[in-house]
């Protein structure tokens, strides 16, 4: 009863808003939010400037964000596309570490906390990022920050939905003391790229005092040469690609406490592109416009009703020839990513690639540490996601067995292309993604052996109608009969199953890619089998049958039945008359009447 109880109390006060969104699970979800809201004294707020604040050390916030909004130069969250941002403060009581997570979120989140530029600062344009993350891993798509929270200081908590995900949002905080303060973070390296053989260094610029200690981690692993707040390789190599990441120990013995700043990958780029990397998700992929395109602008962003505006691009690959070295170690997949080449997706990266000029081009993964499977796909207007993609070519152990994967494809400089790389089995390890593009075999406009082909075929006969097309891909396929649309038929195949008079026209295939048009027809003739009759007449030979309108009649003669055959007469055109004519030659002979 007392349960109950708390749902009816909850009742007057969510009214309005289960009239609107209906359904007792949903009526029932913004009660225990009420009900949280209610024991810590704050909710979820979709403005910046209308968060309430927290000051418990540990407890939990359930909202829904499916209404929430993006402001005015409101801050990439989780360093990612957002759309549907919520806002909470949260006050530390002491110094120690504060972690917030999303696990059991029901969509993919991003997270971030951030500071104040200034103790008189208010607005969202004067955050300053302590921590950032999208997936937090063995729990993606949620998500996982840590701050070093000093005693009295306010941070602002913002979850926001990837690419404009919305649902049931849990937001989780715990908080451990520490004897001294721990260090504020200035800010934390960028995701990178870099030639092969370049010096890189990682600095986590910080402000400290007291006891404090670092220790650096390299895809997960502690490396125990690197202790300082820089890391240092001095020569890049595919051994140096991964995500790394900076610990913080606060105080000794029993006192420690520890936290990890936000990860930042490393990859190589032959080009020397800093801003090139391969990506976990495919919507991160997205780089500059399509050029040339049927409309379609940058990548997918959701729209907002506060004018949000989109990030700057990732960068895309524009060289003739290079490689992407990128590890897969934290790859992950997305419930609904189609299987590529057939096998289903476990751990992809994808990397976008526009070529510089027409050409051939070839993708291998020779290099990599582990089995690879690799697709390439193309896309109309923006990439909304998987389901534009236009597959163009795959491969599986196209280089050897159990190893590198190779895919050749036609290209135009119009175009981007997205490259996806996965592992057998999940598999996992360091990828090497190498591009060439030979201009001297430039993509192709529709080329097909000839435009106008003839087929006759008997009446209750199937018929498949199927010239053969080659050029640059993607191509666009329409039918027509006798001038008309034949609707639901985008593939280069008609099929005519039983055929009768009414199936006698004229089929053009209009096929279309970024270079040219090309137009063929299919002339098909149907025809009934005639009836043949032999009579003899005053030491002659009769052959008699019926013509049909347009068709095309052969008589040809053998001395045997299984030929050669050989024309007896002139070949005509029917006009639905019945023919005859007189047939002799010495010895025995054969004939038949060919229709065309």
């Amino acid at each position: 009863m007392r349960y109950c109880w708390h749902l009816m109390k909850c009742g007057l006060k969510i009214w309005q808003r289960s009239r609107v969104l209906q359904g007792a699970a949903t009526v029932f979800l913004f009660c225990v939010f009420a009900a949280l809201a209610d024991a810590q004294g704050a909710a979820f707020q979709d403005y910046f400037t209308n968060r309430e604040t927290i000051f418990t050390t540990n407890g939990t916030l359930i909202g829904d964000n499916s209404m929430a909004t993006v402001e005015t130069g409101e801050p990439k969250h989780g360093g990612k596309v957002g759309g549907h941002s919520l806002w909470i403060s949260w006050v530390a009581p002491t110094n120690g570490v504060a972690t917030f997570d999303t696990h059991g979120s029901s969509f993919d989140t991003l997270i971030s906390a951030y500071t104040l530029n200034s103790t008189n600062a208010t607005q969202v344009t004067q955050l300053h990022e302590e921590a950032r993350n999208d997936d937090d891993p063995g729990f993606e798509p949620t998500s996982l920050i840590q701050i070093g929270a000093i005693a009295g200081h306010s941070y602002q908590i913002a979850v926001d939905g990837y690419e404009g995900d919305a649902g049931t949002v849990l937001l989780h905080w715990s908080f451990l003391a520490a004897a001294s303060p721990p260090p504020i973070i200035v800010n934390t390296p960028n995701d990178l790229a870099a030639k092969q053989g370049d010096p890189v260094t990682l600095t986590v610029n910080i402000i400290s005092s007291g006891n404090i200690q670092f220790q650096w981690y390299f895809n997960g692993l502690e490396d125990t040469n690197q202790n300082g707040t820089n890391f240092v390789i001095t020569s890049l190599q595919d051994t140096n690609v991964g995500r790394y990441q900076m610990r913080v120990t606060v105080g000794n013995g029993n006192n420690r406490v520890r936290f990890y700043t936000s990860s930042s990958e490393v990859q190589i780029n032959s080009e020397g592109s800093s801003n090139t990397l391969a990506v976990d998700k495919i919507l991160d992929s997205s780089g500059s416009a399509l050029i040339g395109d049927d409309g379609g602008g940058p990548g997918f962003f959701p729209p907002t009703k506060k004018g949000y505006a989109p990030p700057p691009p990732i960068g895309v690959v524009r060289g003739y020839n290079g490689s992407q070295v990128f590890n897969t170690t934290f790859a992950t997949t997305d419930p609904t990513e189609p299987a590529h080449c057939g096998n289903p997706a476990r751990a992809t990266y994808w990397l976008m690639y526009q070529p510089p000029a027409n050409g051939t081009m070839t993708l291998d993964t020779i290099g990599s540490t582990y089995d690879t499977v690799m697709e390439i796909y193309t896309f109309n207007g923006p990439l909304v996601g998987y389901t534009n993609l236009i597959s163009l070519a795959c491969d599986n152990d196209g280089v050897s067995l159990h190893g590198p994967s190779r895919v050749v494809v036609q290209a135009v400089k119009s175009r981007q292309y997205v490259v996806v790389v996965d592992g057998i089995n999940g598999a996992r390890g360091a990828a090497w993604l190498n591009y060439t593009l030979n201009t001297n075999q430039p993509a192709l406009p529709p080329q097909a052996a000839s435009l106008v082909v003839t087929q006759t075929v008997l009446v209750g006969a199937n018929l498949t109608l199927a010239p053969a097309i080659s050029g640059e891909q993607p191509m666009v396929h329409t039918w027509k009969k006798n001038g008309t649309n034949i609707a639901g038929v985008t593939v280069p195949v008609l099929s005519l199953p039983n055929v009768s008079n009414a199936n006698i026209a004229t089929y053009t295939l209009t096929t279309t890619n970024d270079l040219g048009s090309l137009t063929v027809s299919n002339i098909v003739r149907v025809v009934t089998p005639v009836n043949c009759t032999v009579t003899k007449i005053s030491g002659a030979v009769n052959l008699a049958f019926p013509t049909a309108a347009n068709l095309r009649y052969t008589i040809q003669s053998a001395t045997n039945v299984a030929g050669p055959w050989a024309q007896w007469a002139a070949p005509f055109t029917g006009a639905g008359e019945n023919f005859s004519t007189n047939i002799a030659g010495p010895g025995m002979n054969f004939f038949r009447v060919r229709i065309e």
